[in-house]
C-alpha cells in the first residue's frame, strides 16, 4: 500500500474516481514490447465491469495497446473480465521472511 501511495505522491501513477465516486483505480501508464500498457495497479467499489469498459475506451483513445490488472482475486477478477478479453498472463509468488 505504501508503494501505490509514494507512487500516486510522485505522479508515477494516478488516483481515479469514476462514477461519482462510485468506483475508484489506480493506474499507471508502462511501455511493454507491444507498446503502451496502462496498468491497473489498484481498484475499489462497486459495479467495476461498466467502469473497466469506460478505462479501456479511454485507455485506447490515448494510445495505449493492452492493459493489465494486478489483483489478489485472480479467479474472481478472470470471470469478471472475460467480456473484455482479460486472460491470465503472470503469476507472482512472494514470500514474508
Amino acid at each position: 500500500m505504501r508503494i501505490i501511495q509514494r507512487e500516486v505522491q510522485q505522479g508515477a501513477a494516478q488516483l481515479i474516481s469514476w462514477g461519482d465516486n462510485e468506483f475508484f483505480t489506480v493506474l499507471r501508464g508502462e511501455q511493454a514490447a507491444s507498446g503502451k500498457e496502462l496498468v491497473i495497479v489498484a481498484a475499489a467499489g462497486k459495479n467495476s465491469l461498466p467502469h473497466l469498459h469506460t478505462i479501456h475506451k479511454q485507455a485506447k483513445l490515448q494510445g495505449f495497446v493492452s492493459t493489465r490488472i494486478h489483483t489478489k482475486r485472480p479467479d474472481s477478477m478472470l470471470r469478471m473480465g472475460k467480456s473484455l478479453g482479460y486472460e491470465k498472463a503472470e503469476t507472482i509468488l512472494r514470500a514474508v521472511l
